[in-house]
């Protein structure tokens, strides 16, 4: 992944918000962003594989996902295979409007519908 590339034609698409922070999305033209605020002066940034929201909306539709769901049953194992992949996958659908972030937990996870 070349960083000049990675910021060539982004714009925002919307944020997510998770337990303790603000996720926002951003799509640019080869994958997308997830940009979290760290503290006043830094963020986190991950990238998310462009072909996520397909391969999650594909698997999932109509149903509840956690993080944890998502990895052990999705059939593209590749793009979530780094630690919180499946998190920010989630993060992007929500973004996109694509997926709602739910009050019910299941344990401690998050539970997702994908629409």
């Amino acid at each position: 992944m070349k960083v000049s590339k990675l910021f060539e034609g982004v714009h925002y698409s919307g944020k997510a918000a998770g337990d303790r922070k603000t996720y926002y999305v951003f799509e640019g033209d080869s994958d997308y962003l997830v940009v979290a605020p760290n503290s006043a002066a830094s963020f986190n940034l991950t990238v998310v594989d462009r072909e996520v929201p397909e391969v999650v909306a594909r698997a999932f539709k109509g149903k509840h996902v956690t993080a944890s769901r998502l990895r052990k049953g999705s059939r593209r194992p590749d793009l979530f295979d780094i630690p919180f992949a499946p998190l920010n996958a989630l993060y992007v659908m929500v973004g996109l409007g694509r997926a709602q972030k739910l009050k019910q937990r299941e344990g401690k996870a998050m539970v997702f519908k994908i629409k």
